[in-house]
């Protein structure tokens, strides 16, 4: 997901105002993020390997907003629901 240039989150000011929050917000209507499509990269390091994910369309791209994880931390999130 990507942060929506459109869309605003709302801005909460008060500790009341926080703890009537949802604990599990919706990402895009609550927290005003958009969905986007990511590619990954397998590198090779010398202490093991590690995916490097970022967004497909290259107008998306951001030199400091990518992922590195390693390869022991990737998981298919069908088998984990």
């Amino acid at each position: 997901m990507s942060r929506s240039t459109t869309t605003e989150p709302r801005l909460v000011n008060s500790s009341d105002e926080w703890d009537r929050q949802r604990h599990d917000p919706d990402p895009i209507r609550d927290l005003g993020y958009e969905l986007v499509e990511w590619n990954s990269h397998w590198v090779s390091y010398r202490d093991g390997e590690r995916v490097v994910l970022v967004p497909s369309k290259e107008d998306e791209f951001d030199r400091e907003a990518y992922i590195v994880a390693s390869a022991e931390t990737m998981c298919d999130t069908f088998d984990n629901r």
